[in-house]
């Protein structure tokens, strides 16, 4: 097998290099250790500093996909040529060889025909109709189908090879993931209150939830609102008198329709939490309060809501994981209460 050689601090720098090209994320290596704890890799990367690594190339690109999807790019750990693979045997098992080959004939024919016009015209893409209609036109909506998923899988693997210059985003800048974990300002460039790659960080990296820093815990529920379409004010962080985000349904609106208290807790919400959210319903005469937590109420806490009728709703870490998940794909509308 053929092994890759990495001199002595190479592999954490390239590591660096094309996980920030293609995720606008930078880690420390201490934190690319952590993503990757329970692979083997880890070890590698420490022993890769001090004397250099050669590493087999498919452990290589293991190694790379892992954490593609740690840092939240990718909603599987498995390179794109394993889908590929079980595309082509499930293809080949029910239609035959002949037919895999013509269908990838005519998806090349096409696109190398697209790529001359899109250059022409002055156009940054390809236009798939016509290798859809010939597609349609030899096997049906059987044969269209299959194309279709074809395009996808080598437009993935584009987009996530270490050996392309695809990527889903191109993002404007770099943020370093201790910003999430350590800092107070505002990282927005992708974003309204947090940075979209925060977001797809935590999707596949959803125990980190409880680690973050307070106050981008309040820009991911701000964020959360926001792309649901509401109008959102995020508090200063402190002095607040214990509001942390006020949402409106529209601009139109006098009265928010939530004020959100965000606790970042491991201990479970008390009853004390939720009378002070009360008070702070009825003064900013909002419709309901919503106290969102990574851990969850009480049980004296559910019983007091439902003793006093009080208009308090428990978003807990299992709904919060929910909203970050929806999160991946922005603008989805994600708030389910």
């Amino acid at each position: 097998m053929a092994r890759i050689w990495f001199s002595p601090g190479d592999l954490a720098d390239h590591l660096h290099e094309i996980i920030g090209y293609k995720a606008g994320l930078a880690s420390s290596i201490e934190q690319m250790c952590d993503l990757l704890s329970g692979t083997g890799y880890a070890d590698d990367i420490l022993r890769s500093e001090g004397n250099g690594l050669a590493i087999r190339s498919e452990d290589y690109e293991d190694l790379y996909y892992q954490l593609l999807y740690k840092v939240g790019v990718t909603d599987t750990p498995r390179q794109g040529l394993f889908t590929q693979s079980q595309f082509f045997i499930r293809a080949m098992k029910e239609k035959g060889l002949d037919y895999i080959t013509d269908l990838q004939n005519i998806y090349s024919k096409h696109y190398r025909l697209g790529v001359e016009l899109a250059v022409k015209n002055g156009q940054s893409s390809v236009d798939p109709m016509p290798m859809l209609a010939e597609a349609m036109e030899r096997y049906g909506k059987t044969g269209a189908s299959d194309l279709i998923e074809l395009m996808k899988m080598y437009d993935a693997h584009f987009q996530n090879s270490p050996h392309t210059a695809g990527r889903w985003e191109e993002w404007k800048d770099i943020v370093d993931l201790n910003d999430l974990f350590e800092k107070h300002q505002p990282v927005v460039s992708h974003g309204t209150f947090l940075d979209q790659r925060f977001i797809n960080y935590l999707s596949n990296n959803l125990a980190k939830l409880g680690e973050i820093h307070w106050r981008k815990f309040e820009e991911l529920i701000s964020e959360c609102f926001s792309q649901s379409g509401y109008k959102v004010e995020l508090g200063p962080g402190t002095n607040d008198d214990g509001v942390d985000v006020r949402v409106w349904n529209d601009s139109a609106q006098i009265h928010p329709e939530f004020i959100i208290q965000c606790k970042r807790y491991k201990s479970k919400i008390d009853k004390v939490t939720i009378k002070g959210l009360y008070a702070d319903v009825l003064e900013a005469k909002a419709t309901t309060g919503l106290l969102v937590t990574t851990s969850e109420f009480s049980p004296g806490a559910r019983t007091t809501i439902s003793a006093r009728s009080y208009p308090i709703k428990e978003v807990n870490g299992e709904k919060v994981s929910e909203w970050i998940k929806a999160l991946r794909t922005p603008g989805s509308g994600v708030i389910r209460i």
